[in-house]
């Protein structure tokens, strides 16, 4: 709507500096409104129908979204490694769990043993449905970040703490 009121207000002031000035209004909604589109088409997407499979491939998306560089592994024999990701020099090892219940300490031993096993500085796991208070303890006593999906777009901040 702002797009074609500055465009129709410019016309009788044109080529004057107002109406130059009302065109670059214009010009810049224009500009705003196919950034909002890109990001709108290219950001990834949660759904709840998602596989566990597809799950892990959301969260990877999400992770090259904020400049990381990630790979899925495959699908067994994975050392409890869903994602193998890098950025400047630090390495995660992230498991994601597609679950309908809370998260428990299985998913935070394995992810304690996958950054061993992969020589990564941290351990994340990424969950729908949230944990139990004893991952969460776990967790807390080996440094492991526990995430729900919703998080993970903060990660780089979240890793600072």
């Amino acid at each position: 709507m702002w797009i074609a009121f500055f465009t129709a207000v410019a016309g009788p002031y044109w080529p004057h500096a107002s109406g130059t000035v009302f065109m670059a209004l214009a010009l810049f909604g224009v500009l705003h409104l196919a950034i909002v589109v890109y990001d709108e088409i290219s950001t990834a997407r949660f759904d709840d129908r998602m596989t566990p499979r597809e799950f892990e491939h959301f969260c990877a998306d999400v992770l090259r979204e904020r400049r990381w560089t990630a790979h899925v592994t495959q699908a067994s024999g994975d050392q409890g490694v869903d994602i193998v990701a890098e950025k400047r020099g630090a390495r995660i090892v992230v498991q994601c769990k597609k679950y309908s219940k809370p998260v428990g300490n299985r998913a935070v031993q394995e992810i304690v043993a996958a950054i061993a096993h992969e020589d990564a500085q941290r351990g994340v796991v990424v969950a729908t449905s949230g944990y139990t208070r004893a991952a969460e303890r776990l967790a807390a006593s080996n440094k492991v970040l526990l995430l729900h999906h919703s998080q993970l777009h903060l990660i780089d901040r979240l890793l600072r703490q």
